[in-house]
């Protein structure tokens, strides 16, 4: 885990802002964000935990596809109180939970194990993505299924990380300097591309999110650590695991503008 100097991204100011902007649409774009990763149904009835919940619009969707009762863990307070928001204005009962921890303190003893474990982009923020990835599969129940999202490694990770570092420490307004530059230089690559920006922003839909909250994430997500699939899918085989889907998502110019999730969902060997 990263050292008590180094800087740590305060992920849950997004999300309490983004809660704010939640609508219909994104619900129905979360939603089908797990069908793609769970298809057939799986969720229905399942215990289902969503490790670093940041907004709880998943754990929305999960609870709305079905899943049993829905429980999030995160490390900031400001995310617990976001999802505990959306969750209360969009649930009328249910089971669900959030508390605030880290995935490193999870204890299959004390918690139980759920047939589904999630974790979308956060792993990599933990400052030890290996000893993260292997707290989260000691959550899956047997047979269960442990779905996960982590960014693609690319030849400008190490400015990246640089880059992530300094903003996750900078003062708002150089955040906001910082927002605009990447925001000007991701747009003129679209034009170069011969894509519409504004089509491009009110299309963007992954996941329920919006762009540019999606923005204000990739700029300071740190701690940061990136990986490759072959990586991944070994490190899973040790724990345990059979892959049953991988959707890789290689990044555009080597990294320039950053880099994607590939996800990865994989079921406990029985």
């Amino acid at each position: 885990m990263p050292g008590a100097s180094q800087p740590r991204f305060a992920f849950g100011e997004n999300w309490q802002s983004f809660v704010a902007t939640v609508t219909k649409e994104s619900i129905a774009a979360a939603e089908r964000g797990l069908c793609r990763l769970f298809p057939d149904g799986t969720l229905r009835g399942c215990r289902f935990l969503d490790i670093g919940c940041g907004s709880g619009i998943t754990m929305l969707a999960a609870h709305r596809l079905g899943a049993a009762s829905v429980h999030g863990i995160d490390l900031d307070p400001a995310s617990i109180e976001a999802a505990r928001r959306l969750l209360s204005a969009h649930l009328d009962g249910g089971a669900w939970s959030l508390r605030v921890e880290s995935v490193f303190d999870l204890a299959p003893d004390r918690d139980g194990r759920f047939e589904i474990v999630y974790s979308w982009g956060v792993l990599h923020h933990t400052g030890d993505l290996w000893r993260a990835l292997e707290k989260a599969a000691a959550m899956v129940a047997p047979e269960g299924q442990l779905a996960v999202a982590l960014y693609r490694r690319t030849p400008m990770c190490r400015f990246w990380r640089l880059e992530k570092r300094y903003y996750a420490a900078a003062s708002p307004a150089a955040q906001s300097v910082l927002r605009a530059l990447y925001q000007a230089a991701y747009f003129a690559g679209l034009v170069a591309a011969g894509r519409s920006p504004a089509r491009y922003v009110a299309g963007y839909s992954a996941r329920g999110m919006a762009w540019r909250y999606d923005v204000h994430d990739w700029l300071g997500g740190y701690p940061y650590e990136s990986t490759e699939p072959r990586t991944v899918g070994n490190a899973l085989e040790r724990l345990g695991f059979s892959l049953e889907r991988v959707f890789e998502r290689k990044a555009r110019a080597k990294g320039l503008f950053g880099t994607h999730c590939d996800e990865y969902v994989a079921r406990r060997r029985p």
